[in-house]
């Protein structure tokens, strides 16, 4: 008897997703962007099999999916989160402050077994460093992506990471924002970003303990406090 996927099942996936993405975005545990991409393999397989749209013409969840197969039924792929300095601390130019590393020769053998389509969508959603690439942007963008099909195939949720996710897109609407990101920094006159990947980001603890220390948070969106 084959199973039937419902709706309900698609919603199920859909909160766990947002909810394991909240908390990688806190978590200095190389473990929890496992159950990111996980998730979001998952979302798709469950959305397909119930007659909804699917994700595979998207940059991004092929390169989750190529990342996710070789870190379930491969080799570890030994990514690390780093941050970059809080934005009063550097005038560094970027437009996500989380990095996702993995080292460069463990992507490359994740792009040995992809057809043509698998290794572009790979390079065009990450960012390629010198030793580095940052899938963050990848899945930073998957999750802008799945936020815009919720809307768009009446699947909203209402949980509280959901909810900090679309407080987040409604901030970028009103204020004509885009939703999406191109990853990647600039340091201030011209430094030298492998070397600051190397030396000069902060570890997901120390970001944290900044945010609280000089952040007011609510409903997922930051207010700087301001320093004595």
């Amino acid at each position: 008897m084959a199973i039937v996927v419902t709706k309900e099942d698609c919603l199920a996936e859909i909160k766990r997703f947002f909810k394991y993405y909240m908390a990688y975005c806190q978590s200095p545990d190389p473990d929890a962007v496992r159950e990111v991409l996980a998730s979001a393999y998952s979302i798709n397989d469950k959305l397909r099999k119930a007659g909804y749209p699917n994700f595979f013409d998207s940059n991004e969840f092929l390169a989750i999916k190529a990342i996710r197969n070789h870190a379930i039924h491969q080799a570890e792929i030994h990514n690390k989160a780093r941050a970059l300095p809080l934005a009063f601390e550097d005038s560094i130019e970027a437009d996500l402050s989380i990095l996702c590393l993995i080292p460069k020769d463990v992507m490359a053998s994740i792009s040995e077994s992809l057809d043509r389509k698998g290794k572009i969508a790979m390079e065009n959603s990450c960012v390629y460093y010198e030793k580095y690439v940052d899938i963050y942007p990848c899945i930073f963008n998957f999750g802008v992506q799945l936020f815009l099909y919720t809307e768009k195939n009446s699947l909203e949720v209402s949980t509280v990471e959901y909810i900090e996710f679309r407080n987040s897109i409604e901030y970028e609407r009103e204020n004509n924002y885009p939703h999406h990101v191109k990853g990647g920094f600039k340091l201030p006159f011209g430094g030298d970003v492998d070397e600051f990947i190397e030396k000069g980001l902060n570890t997901m603890e120390k970001r944290n303990n900044k945010l609280k220390l000089l952040y007011s948070e609510e409903d997922g969106m930051f207010t700087f406090k301001g320093v004595d």
